[in-house]
């Protein structure tokens, strides 16, 4: 089995993370926890499974699109490492 890829989140993606769990947990602490757990469960999966994802809209980036809650984790895919560039909520419009 292939080496897994080590995941490296971009500073943009990890402010992406910090608005979403201070933008939850005003009105429930509890739940922007389970939000922050399902988003790194999921990045981490792509350490298994890297083309889970789909084309992403930007040259170059896949997305892939949480089940359990509305975000997207808009990544890249480069031979040493899958890189997190953002998370976005599915009903903004992801701006580079």
């Amino acid at each position: 089995m292939p080496e897994k890829k080590p995941l490296e989140w971009s500073p943009r993606a990890q402010r992406n993370i910090e608005s979403i769990r201070d933008y939850i947990a005003v009105d429930n602490p509890v739940a922007a926890q389970s939000v922050l757990g399902e988003i790194r469960r999921v990045a981490e999966s792509l350490r298994n499974f890297p083309m889970m994802g789909h084309a992403g809209e930007r040259v170059g980036t896949r997305e892939l699109v949480l089940s359990k809650y509305p975000y997207t984790l808009i990544y890249r895919l480069t031979p040493k490492k899958i890189g997190i560039v953002a998370v976005t909520h599915q009903s903004r419009k992801y701006l580079s």
